[in-house]
C-alpha cells in the first residue's frame, strides 16, 4: 500500500477555484465560486460531535474527488466515516492548528492522487481545522464528564449510553454481546480495617486488572462502591466464561488483592432479541448474586 505524506502546515493556502480548473474531469462537482468555501465551512460548523463532523467531511470530499475511503486517527482511535476494502493507495495527512496536533486523515484510493488533487485536499483541510479543534475540545470535556473520578473507568451515564448503542447494533446486525456484573468479595473489611485510602488503592488496582483482561473493543465501567460492569462486544466469537475466569485468576494472583484476601464474583448474561437495558441488567445482577450465594470467587451465567 502506497503512503504519501503531506504535512498540511507546509502547504500554501490555495483557492478552490484555481484548483478546480486544474482538476477538470477528476472531480465530480468542481468548486466554481469562492462562496463554496463559505458553504463548506458552514456545513462543517454545524456538527458538535466528532463522528457527524467526519461524516460531513467525508461526504464533501467525495463530491470533489474520486476517493474510495477515508479514515481519521486521533489518540490511538481510528474512525472510518467512509469505509473501503479495495483501496491500494493511501494519502496520509497530519493535521495541525497553531502547532497543535489534531490527528491524521487518510484518503484511500485505487491509484495515487495527482498533485492537483492533493492540493485540493490541502485546501479542504484548511476549512476543517477549526471545526475539528472545536469538536475535539467538546469530546474531551464530554469524556471527562462520563468518567469515574477514582478509577478513570466509564461511569453509570456512560454505561447507559454504551449499552443502548450496543443493543441497537445487535438488533441491526444480529451481533450478540455480553454484559458482566462484578463486585469484590470481602471488600468491606478493607475499609473497616485499613481505611478508605487503602480501599481506594484496591479499587484502582481492580480497575487496572479489568482493563488488562479485556480487548480494546470491550468496555469497563464502575457503577459505584465496589460494583463494576463490563460490556463485551461481538460475543458470538468470544466465550464470556473464559473472560470471567481470567479475571478471577488475575485477582487471585495479584499481590495487593491477596494481601487483603479480596476476590471477585461475576454474573453475566448474553443479549437476545427482545432485550431492553433493564432486562439484561436484571439477569446479570441475578447471576452475580447466585455466584456470591454459592461460595464467592466464581462466576455464573444466566440467559433465561
Amino acid at each position: 500500500m502506497q503512503r504519501l505524506n503531506l504535512p498540511i502546515n507546509e502547504l500554501e493556502s490555495i483557492e478552490f477555484t484555481s484548483i478546480a480548473k486544474e482538476l477538470g474531469e477528476n472531480t465530480n462537482t468542481p468548486v466554481r465560486r469562492a462562496l463554496d468555501k463559505l458553504d463548506f465551512l458552514q456545513k462543517l460548523s454545524v456538527a458538535i460531535e466528532l463522528q457527524p463532523l467526519l461524516a460531513i467531511y467525508a461526504r464533501e470530499v467525495s463530491l470533489r474527488l474520486h476517493i474510495t475511503g477515508l479514515e481519521f486517527e486521533y489518540n490511538d482511535q481510528v474512525f472510518q466515516p467512509k469505509y473501503s476494502q479495495g483501496s491500494c493507495c493511501v494519502l496520509s495527512s497530519n493535521l495541525y492548528l497553531h502547532d497543535k496536533s489534531l490527528g491524521v486523515v487518510r484518503y484511500l484510493s485505487t491509484k495515487p492522487l495527482a498533485q492537483s488533487q492533493r492540493q485540493l485536499i490541502a485546501s479542504l483541510e484548511q476549512q476543517l481545522l477549526q471545526p475539528l479543534n472545536n469538536v475535539l475540545i467538546f469530546e474531551h470535556n464530554r469524556r471527562l464528564s462520563l468518567r469515574d473520578h477514582l478509577t478513570g473507568l466509564g461511569n453509570r451515564s456512560y454505561f447507559d449510553e454504551t449499552l443502548s448503542c450496543m443493543k441497537s447494533t445487535a438488533q441491526r446486525e444480529d451481533r450478540p454481546f455480553s454484559l458482566l456484573m462484578l463486585d469484590l468479595d470481602n471488600f468491606k473489611q478493607v475499609n473497616d480495617q485499613n481505611g478508605h485510602t487503602e480501599g481506594d488503592l484496591v479499587l484502582k488496582q481492580f480497575a487496572k486488572i479489568l482493563r488488562e483482561a479485556l480487548r480494546s473493543n470491550d468496555y469497563v465501567f464502575r457503577f459505584g462502591g465496589d460494583e463494576f460492569v463490563l460490556l463485551l462486544a461481538h460475543s458470538d466469537s468470544l466465550n464470556p466464561s473464559l473472560v470471567a475466569q481470567r479475571i478471577i485468576d488475575m485477582v487471585c494472583q495479584d499481590k495487593l488483592m491477596m494481601g487483603h484476601q479480596v476476590t471477585t464474583s461475576i454474573g453475566f448474561t448474553n443479549w437476545k432479541n427482545g432485550d431492553c437495558n433493564a432486562s439484561m441488567i436484571e439477569r446479570a445482577d441475578k447471576a452475580l448474586y447466585h455466584a456470591k450465594d454459592h461460595g464467592k470467587n466464581k462466576f455464573h451465567c444466566l440467559n433465561d
